[in-house]
């Protein structure tokens, strides 16, 4: 898939085991990620076995800028992963694939997870500045959190209401129902 926006064109490569992509995407999902918030790489690699899970390096020309691991459910788009290359942040990588994702899925709600936004966080301005990135993208807070064996996070959307029964659906196709999680307030 080809995107063009401002002299930039986003081409989406599927990050399969051995490749360039597999390659460039790995390195950059491990040091963008804390440990206790990563699936291993080969539960990403076999979660993305199937065909609704995407697991993207994404390339502006031949270089690479970043990834997107996300899974597509019939109401729902779950982004779980979303990282621009170090050396290319703040330059608008970001939003791009964002808006690569909404123009793909104009009918589907797209959810992502994010640290909660709470003063007492040892790294309070990163998740204020990550939530303002996602609110100037079109998401909003939804109030409802996701919890699993690594915490709490908030919930956000492109949709006026959050779809929790789909969001859910989506988590568990995702996962093969092994993904423990709660959807609540």
């Amino acid at each position: 898939m080809k995107i063009e926006k401002k002299d930039i064109i986003l081409e989406s490569k599927p990050a399969r085991w051995g490749t360039k992509a597999y390659h460039d995407a790995k390195k950059l999902y491990l040091s963008a990620f804390p440990a206790n918030e990563r699936f291993s790489m080969f539960s990403l690699l076999a979660m993305s076995l199937k065909t609704n899970v995407k697991f993207h390096a994404l390339y502006d020309q031949d270089v690479f800028c970043g990834i997107a691991y996300y899974v597509e459910s019939s109401s729902t788009v779950y982004l779980t992963y979303l990282a621009v290359n170090q050396d290319l942040r703040g330059h608008g990588y970001g939003s791009k694939i964002l808006t690569m994702l909404e123009e793909k899925y104009p009918d589907k709600q797209i959810v992502i997870d994010i640290e909660p936004v709470v003063p007492t966080a040892k790294n309070y301005k990163q998740r204020v500045s990550r939530l303002k990135f996602y609110e100037r993208n079109g998401f909003h807070r939804t109030d409802q959190k996701l919890k699993d064996q690594d915490g709490e996070f908030e919930a956000l959307t492109t949709a006026k209401k959050l779809d929790k029964s789909g969001f859910a659906k989506t988590l568990k196709d995702m996962s093969f129902g092994f993904y423990q999680f709660k959807i609540e307030k």
